[in-house]
């Protein structure tokens, strides 16, 4: 056994070494080191190509020297130079205890067999569950695994790349014991929050902060504050090459209880006693036993070399230098790329979390949703122009192969925050060393100089109605004009894939709209960037009226249900673009005509409908309120009555233009010379639009609209006898029309609209003429009936 052998008869084996530590060639061979050592490395600044790496060479000849010394001593295995830089690492980091290890990824190991381990007082059962960020990595799960406990995944937020305190209260069940927190790229979740968090339920924490060595957060007394890793119970480090400091590889457990640090020193070293501080009072008990190899728990060997901490011990005389100076390199790398007019439209920055004072890892960004589809081929243009570059750590951990494998019923879907992430993010380095301004301006001309072209996910809903149809119709006509190869999905939804957007067509088979959740999945599922709301539920005057509660519950529920997502899913996925659709409805019913958006509330609306009327008015307001307290991008179009192809021809319950299309087709079939009798007198005013205009101003709106207020449009005002008439001409029905005079029948008079600010905005749009719209409404008819 290669441990048999003690470090107390090391010196044995190195007879030479004292007199080699003390003759006269020690200056010379200190000289030539550090001559090899700055010759090799000026050949590699000259080999250097890349504009910007990952991470520059961290150490230099003091470390080489101080390994080299102790290669010289003789001393290889765990000794004063590793004892030295726990007590100096504890200092610094301020807290009682220090345990290094080989690696970061074998502190986590120890921490988490630690809290696990039954001769701990306070420990884990198998089974228990502990709640660990989304965005990790892999070895921030495992030894939760190899431990007998249950990860639960936690989302985290998209600016702080970070968990937050909302979903670790959403996660958290009786089951819950423990947190992994892990700290990404010298960021984290704001440490007063989670440690009343976990206060409150008695938790045990352990801080990942292998990518966040001397980041700093107040604690919330005073203007006090601690290093993360010390709120905990343990803090792990790591000393990988490209870490805020390194020893090659290497790692730190920090603890605040000599209970803890006996765990997890004898935890590193076989489960022996030797490194225990109340080592002899343990070996008494056991007299039988060799000392030296008294075994009292279970264990590993995650030792590591002198020379491991001789290189330790001089990069952390430089830890604050390195430090300060990425702070101030990530400060001007962001005010570079601030600054430019390019910067916000394209992409955005992590933030640090408040009451955080980040030792930058590295700079943190998101594409911004419309060209999440670029983001290969942009970071492959960033290694082509020099500019190293990785992923958020793992990106969405629920989507590496090993999650399915070892943890149940888990969707990466499910964690939109970290599904952002993976799908837009990526990092450079900030590095160790100041950064010429030159450089910085010539890494931001590079990034902010791909040819980004957005594409759009847009979802539609009620896609199965009147104006749903057209809008499908018109994009692929539109797409097929201009040469683009498109792809239409046969499973539900209808997908059509285009050059540069994609449109999900939503009927009720798809999601209930009356039920949040489906919302929500419908958004996790499509992660849309624009949502035409085109779905209502409708029927004939009279249902409605006489249940007036079913109608408006489930207008406005669907209506609070996609503007609440989207508002949600911004934080996510960054700006949505809702538009919907209202109503003349709404209009009050004694308004002086005509009338335009700012008179909507300005009375009661026709009793007939009112229960349809008063949500439509609650949807235009509750867009409002969105626009006004969160900035939201959501407006709507109001437009008049509508008419054509694919919509209802029940002559009950249609609307007018296509109700008097069927009961005139219906007339001529059956009594060419007969008389038609209508409803009411034939006198009301009604402006009637076709819906595939309707269809192409919503289209615009999408893409052009911006403004408060609804957009109004209708069509050419005509009385519904006129209309009857123009109906007549092209149905061909040779018969009379007869109104019955019953003005009960009429409903308002009135509800013209004032659509001088639609003309305003597109004074270039033409609506179809009435004529030619009835004829294809009525040729669509004749051949789909």
């Amino acid at each position: 056994m290669s441990d048999q052998t003690t470090s107390d008869n090391l010196s044995s084996l190195s007879p030479n070494s004292d007199s080699l530590a003390h003759c006269d060639i020690v200056p010379s061979w200190r000289t030539s080191i550090s001559t090899e050592w700055n010759t090799r490395r000026v050949a590699d600044k000259e080999k250097q190509t890349a504009l910007f790496p990952l991470a520059m060479n961290p150490f230099g000849e003091d470390e080489i020297l101080a390994m080299t010394e102790v290669l010289l001593s003789g001393r290889l295995t765990l000794g004063s130079e590793v004892e030295k830089a726990e007590r100096k690492f504890s200092e610094f980091i301020g807290a009682p205890y220090a345990i290094m290890v080989n690696s970061g990824s074998s502190a986590n190991l120890l921490a988490v067999s630690a809290i696990t381990n039954k001769l701990r007082r306070v420990h884990c059962d198998p089974g228990d569950h502990v709640l660990v960020p989304a965005v990790c990595w892999s070895t921030s799960v495992f030894p939760l695994i190899q431990n007998g406990l249950c990860p639960v995944f936690v989302d985290v937020d998209p600016h702080t790349f970070n968990v937050s305190l909302t979903e670790l209260e959403r996660k958290l069940t009786s089951r819950v014991k423990a947190v992994m927190a892990v700290h990404v790229l010298g960021n984290s979740i704001n440490m007063q929050q989670i440690t009343e968090f976990i206060n409150r339920h008695k938790l045990i924490l352990i801080e990942d902060t292998c990518e966040s060595l001397g980041s700093l957060c107040q604690t919330g007394i005073r203007s006090e504050r601690k290093m993360l890793g010390t709120f905990g119970n343990f803090g792990t480090f790591s000393f990988y090459f490209s870490h805020h400091i390194t020893s090659g590889e290497g790692g730190m457990v920090i603890c605040n209880t000599e209970e803890d640090y006996n765990i997890v020193r004898c935890l590193r070293a076989h489960g022996w006693t030797r490194h225990l501080t109340n080592r002899q009072t343990i070996e008494e008990k056991y007299e039988d036993i060799d000392s030296r190899f008294l075994f009292v728990n279970m264990g590993y060997n995650f030792r590591p070399l002198e020379v491991q901490g001789a290189m330790l011990n001089v990069q952390l005389d430089k830890l604050h230098i390195f430090n300060t100076c990425r702070r101030d390199n990530l400060r001007r790398i962001k005010e570079t790329l601030s600054s430019d007019d390019r910067f916000p439209s394209l992409m955005s920055l992590m933030k640090a979390s408040e009451g955080v004072d980040p030792a930058w890892f590295g700079l943190g960004v998101l594409l911004n949703r419309i060209y999440a589809h670029q983001r290969l081929e942009f970071l492959q243009y960033l290694e082509m122009n020099g500019i190293e570059n990785r992923p958020i750590i793992s990106g969405n951990f629920i989507r590496q192969p090993c999650v399915s494998a070892f943890c149940n019923d888990e969707h990466p879907e499910n964690y939109p925050g970290a599904e952002a992430i993976h799908t837009r993010g990526f990092f450079i380095g900030v590095h160790q060393v100041p950064l010429d301004q030159t450089v910085i301006d010539k890494l931001a001309n590079v990034i902010l100089g791909f040819p980004f072209s957005p594409y759009h996910v847009v979802v539609v809903t009620g896609s199965n109605g009147m104006l749903g149809k057209y809008i499908q119709d018109i994009v692929l006509e539109r797409s097929l004009a201009d040469g683009f190869t498109i792809k239409i999905t046969s499973t539900t939804p209808l997908k059509i894939v285009t050059k540069d957007s994609e449109w999900i067509f939503l009927t009720r088979h798809d999601g209930d709209l009356c039920k949040v959740d489906d919302v929500k999945n419908i958004f996790k599922r499509f992660l849309p960037t624009r949502v035409l709301h085109c779905a209502a539920h409708l029927a004939s005057i009279h249902e409605m009226s006489a249940k007036p509660v079913d109608f408006w519950l489930s207008n406005v529920t669907m209506n609070n249900n996609i503007l609440q997502t989207g508002f949600e899913f911004e934080a996510w996925n960054g700006p949505i673009k809702v538009v919907s659709i209202l109503s003349t409805v709404m209009f009050p019913n004694n308004a002086q005509f005509p009338i335009d958006a700012s008179l909507i509330y300005d009375g009661p609306p026709h009793s007939a409908s009112e229960s349809y009327a008063y949500a439509k008015r609650s949807l235009a307001q509750l867009i409002q309120w969105y626009r006004k307290q969160h900035g939201c991008n959501f407006m709507s179009v109001l437009p008049g009555n509508f008419f054509g192809a694919y919509g209802d021809f029940n002559p009950k319950t249609a609307p007018l233009v296509n109700a008097l299309i069927a009961k005139m087709e219906n007339q001529r079939e059956h009594d060419m010379s007969g008389s038609l009798i209508m409803m009411g007198t034939g006198t009301p005013l009604r402006q009637v639009m076709y819906a595939r205009d309707l269809a192409n101003i919503v289209l615009w709106a999408l893409e052009n609209y911006n403004e408060d207020a609804p957009l109004v449009v209708a069509g050419q005002e005509v009385s519904i006898y006129q209309l009857a008439e123009l109906v007549r001409d092209q149905v061909g029905f040779t018969g009379c029309l007869k109104f019955d005079g019953d003005i009960k029948h009429d409903g308002p008079f009135r509800r013209t609209s004032d659509t001088s600010s639609f003309e305003k905005f597109h004074p270039s749009f033409k609506m179809t003429s009435l004529p030619t719209a009835i004829k294809e409404t009525l040729e669509w008819y004749r051949r789909n009936k």
